[in-house]
């Protein structure tokens, strides 16, 4: 029961239908019929072993069995608020950021920024998302918010706060991130942030941390720095 389908439509007569993509994946790439027992969830935290009952090109039915499938909680929840670099990299940086468990990734509009997504880009990422999470047994999706300005996104109190800054205090000295809490990181674009940026950062009660001696690009800082916060961060218990 290694193949995962994203199914985000709650069952009808307790029956769950998967849309036609999903239902192409399920008959035609990876060979599913009747019978066969598989793991469906919906992107919203819910996963369940179900059984294929019927199954076409477009159209597949599938019953649930057992118990839904819990996994365990992640330690805290990590929000990244990073300027999009160019290229693809971007795109790497959201799938293994799905991996990693991140929450959410909001692309943040620097002084420095040199690409601003909008629209097309950002659906499509939203499917890069879906295919991660089935990838990588996440049965909640990762949430890809609308672009926002850093200034804008400073100004949120909630939370611990960290931006990466090569001039912020080391690993070790890193605040305490307790079990269940919320954690922000925003990363900068290639070049960094201002120090004008920074300056303000501090002024909102973000804390500058070090990520790594080396200079990071845009997309290993954000990851990096999630990591890193995954380990500092106390386990659920």
């Amino acid at each position: 029961m290694s193949q995962r389908f994203y199914c985000p439509q709650p069952p009808i007569d307790g029956r769950f239908r998967l849309d036609p993509d999903e239902s192409r994946h399920l008959t035609r790439v990876c060979r599913h019929g009747v019978g066969d027992l598989v793991e469906l969830f919906d992107g919203r935290g819910f996963a369940t072993a179900a059984r294929v009952v019927a199954a076409s090109k477009d159209a597949a039915l599938l019953e649930a069995e057992g118990d839904p499938i819990v996994r365990p909680a992640s330690p805290c929840s990590i929000e990244i608020g990073s300027a999009v670099p160019k290229g693809d990299r971007f795109d790497w940086l959201v799938e293994k950021a799905v991996e990693l468990g991140v929450d959410r990734v909001v692309p943040l509009v620097t002084e420095r920024s040199v690409v601003d997504p909008r629209g097309s880009k950002l659906d499509r990422l939203r499917r890069t998302i879906v295919e991660a999470s089935k990838q990588s047994g996440r049965s909640r999706l990762m949430d890809l918010a609308a672009p926002e300005d850093l200034a804008t996104y400073l100004a949120r109190a909630e939370g611990l706060r960290l931006v990466a800054d090569p001039s912020g205090v080391p690993f070790e000295a890193w605040p305490a991130i307790a079990a269940g809490s919320t954690v922000r990181l925003v990363v900068g674009p290639e070049g960094g942030l201002t120090d004008e940026e920074v300056a303000l950062a501090r002024e909102r009660g973000w804390s500058p941390v070090r990520l790594a001696a080396p200079i990071l690009r845009v997309e290993t800082a954000a990851l990096a720095g999630a990591a890193a916060i995954l380990a500092r961060a106390q386990p659920v218990h």
